[in-house]
């Protein structure tokens, strides 16, 4: 045993040392600190941070990238036994350990960089698109890496922690199981007992926490909760309160498998692939039995996912370019529904339509957003609606009823179509992107657009759009304001998107940054003053240039503003760039325009202006604007 191998035992406590040796099963780097800095240019780009420290991105020699994880705290003995499980496994779907860091107060792990961060962000908070191939690839690939573990090696290793935050993704969205943190080598029999249960809410085996007897089945219930939530889209559990995903499917799987259809993410819950999801829902309800012996082992449930993996499924002879197929392929005349008079009503096939390049724009809580490029050189944005459970009638109505609706502040719906499978809307391309991704994205040459000017015009184009959707009755809203959704054309004239689509989905409402506080919670219940409190949270992006949520920006951006009002430091709240920027007068325009972003916030919706009062005081700004500069 060489010296850093002394010093790694060394940093396992005495009684408990003997239970933890490794065979490493490839090569593995010792890495001195200062090699360590060279290769993260002294720690200067963070990917991460948790209890454990913090993972900085590195580059060794040969330019590939690499992630380093570095211990806080100096928790020598964490670090020793997940770099000994670590070193036991070679597996190509567990993230490659290649180093390791044991100098004085620099522990660090070195491991092949994954460059799409974790399975829950894409599931939840990216929301990207994901077939059910890719979904049932990756709960293979999961599956097989811990019947590896499990079975197939030296020493067995149970993982202890599985969980979407733990599968990492990389380019083409293949699986990597990461953070062996809490994972236990197992040297003597098949079970270990602790007195110390360590485990993630929502994912640890019942049984373990009761007992402290942790098996190899417990990775299996926790495992079964990663299926659920790749075939639901659902996390585990929500803040940790409330009923959690493995109680409500439970539930529902008593009731028989109506009550569990519903559960299943519209995604990808068609008719054609109904069966393979219930399946691999029946397989989880079986990786959940409260009795460990009535729990299948890893190696069978990765065999049974590639069974399910290799069935032939009805309707494969013929797939669009686009993401999702359909059974049959579309009949000649197969018409998109148009809106607008004759002259101008979009007059397209649906044959055309799938036959059109795709570019994925993005997922939100309504479906999947695409621009759709044609052999013309012509663009349509298509957005597929998921959690439609209208007929054919209904969604006709309430999307005639959107379609009617135009202003030239609103991106128009230009048409609709309608089957059992899929429900599509079509609008105009809007070449310049959103003001989310001007105020907070790379904006470039975008920053000459958001000078104060700019942002007033914006507020107006905006308040216009939503006006005159109001203006179409007391109950007609837009229900999902947004800066993402406030888009603009070629000459950066500003529109809203997307009004009117929380009237065709019947799913609860996901909340947000720009939420009315008074109806999260609720079943999607929108309403005229709604809008114009989330209205007014755009107005305080546009001013503060702060995204209005957590990751990004602030988490209650109305509630910052306010703080920092009542503090008597107001001009602190306006953007830097406004500031600088700002000539004689402006800063009285921005308070004004403050003072009516903070009335559509107010508490209560009797004390908010409507929208045409909201358009009638920014044309008053503006007008005072105009005066200035003559």
């Amino acid at each position: 045993m060489d010296h850093r191998e002394h010093v790694l035992r060394e940093l396992i406590q005495g009684n408990d040392r003997s239970k933890w040796i490794a065979h490493s099963n490839h090569d593995v780097k010792c890495f001195t600190e200062n090699e360590i800095k060279r290769i993260t240019n002294n720690y200067n780009t963070e990917l991460g941070r948790g209890a454990f420290g913090v993972v900085y991105e590195g580059v060794l020699e040969d330019r590939s990238m690499v992630a380093v994880k570095r211990f806080i705290h100096n928790r020598k003995e964490n670090f020793a036994k997940e770099l000994t499980v670590h070193r036991e496994i070679n597996h190509k779907n567990v993230v490659r350990l290649i180093g390791y860091c044991v100098d004085e107060n620099a522990l660090m792990m070195v491991t092949e960089y994954i460059p799409k961060g974790n399975l829950s962000d894409a599931l939840h908070h990216n929301r990207i698109p994901i077939t059910l191939e890719t979904r049932l690839r990756i709960a293979i690939e999961c599956a097989e890496a811990l019947g590896y573990v499990h079975s197939q090696m030296y020493t067995q290793v149970i993982h202890g922690d599985i969980k979407p935050a733990n599968i990492l993704l990389d380019d083409k969205l293949r699986a990597k199981l990461s953070d062996f943190g809490i994972s236990r080598l197992v040297n003597t029999d098949n079970t270990l007992y602790t007195e110390n249960v360590i485990g993630s809410v929502g994912y640890m085996d019942p049984l373990f926490a009761l007992s402290g007897r942790l098996t190899a089945k417990s990775d299996v219930y926790s495992f079964a909760v990663v299926l659920l939530e790749l075939i639901t889209r659902k996390k585990a559990r929500t803040d940790n309160v409330g009923i959690s995903l493995v109680e409500t499917f439970t539930q529902a799987l008593a009731k028989g498998t109506r009550g569990v259809k519903e559960m299943f993410d519209p995604e990808i819950a068609n008719r054609i692939d109904m069966k393979t999801i219930e399946e691999i829902g029946k397989l989880a309800g079986e990786c959940l039995a409260m009795e460990t012996d009535k729990r299948p082992d890893m190696l069978s449930v990765a065999m049974r996912l590639h069974k399910l993996a290799e069935t032939p499924h009805q309707g494969q002879q013929w797939l669009s370019p686009f993401s999702w197929g359909r059974k049959h392929k579309p009949s000649s005349g197969e018409m998109i529904v148009g809106f607008g008079s004759t002259e101008t009503a979009l007059k397209l096939e649906l044959k055309d339509l799938l036959e059109a390049v795709p570019e994925i724009l993005g997922t939100g809580t309504v479906g999947t957003t695409y621009r759709a490029k044609f052999e013309s050189g012509a663009e349509l944005v298509v957005k597929r609606l998921k959690g439609v459970h209208l007929r054919r009638a209904q969604f006709e109505q309430r999307v005639t009823a959107i379609g009617d609706i135009r202003n030239e502040h609103m991106t128009p719906l230009r048409g609709y179509y309608y089957s059992s499978d899929d429900k599509l809307l079509l609008y105009d391309n809007m070449p310049m992107g959103s003001l989310s991704e001007a105020l907070h994205g790379e904006r470039g040459s975008g920053q000459a657009l958001l000078g104060w000017e700019q942002r007033l015009a914006i507020s107006y184009a905006a308040a216009q759009g939503v006006a005159s959707i109001h203006s179409a009755g007391p109950s007609s809203c837009h229900g999902n304001i947004k800066s993402s959704n406030v888009l603009f054309t070629n000459t950066y004239d500003a529109c809203i998107s997307e009004h009117g689509l929380t009237a065709l989905v019947s799913r609860p409402s996901e909340s947000s940054a720009y939420s009315d506080p008074g109806i999260t919670g609720r079943k999607w219940s929108v309403s005229q003053k709604a809008d114009v409190y989330s209205f007014g949270i755009l107005l305080l992006e546009l001013l503060t240039g702060r995204f209005p949520g957590p990751g990004r920006g602030v988490s209650n951006l109305m509630r910052w503003v306010s703080s920092v009002i009542r503090e008597e430091w107001t001009t602190e709240v306006f953007d830097e760039e406004l500031l600088e920027q700002q000539k004689d007068g402006q800063e009285e325009e921005m308070m004004e325009l403050l003072g009516l972003a903070l009335d559509c916030c107010h508490r209560y919706e009797t004390g908010r202006p409507t929208m045409s009062d909201v358009v009638q005081q920014i044309e008053e700004i503006r007008q005072s604007v105009l005066c200035t500069e003559f």
